[in-house]
């Protein structure tokens, strides 16, 4: 089975951090392959995308999304 791609950008992250997040969110999300990046911003937005439409809809992604934002607080 194809597993989805899941990416996260995390505003002005460390390599640290980075890792930390990378490695717990795999194991919370086991039935994806997820990327954690970081990127230069001056808010504190964090950027959700999922890559599978076939099999994901809206609802799906909200509840992983506050999953996420839950966890990396």
């Amino acid at each position: 089975m194809i597993k989805p791609i899941f990416t996260i950008g995390i505003p002005n992250a460390t390599q640290k951090d980075l890792i930390n997040i990378q490695r717990n969110t795999t194991k919370q999300l086991e039935g994806y392959h997820v990327l954690v990046y970081s990127y230069y911003s001056d808010d504190e937005e964090i950027k959700f995308e999922c890559f599978y439409e076939k099999d994901f809809n809206e609802v799906k992604f909200e509840e992983l999304k506050e999953i996420i934002k839950e966890r990396i607080k």
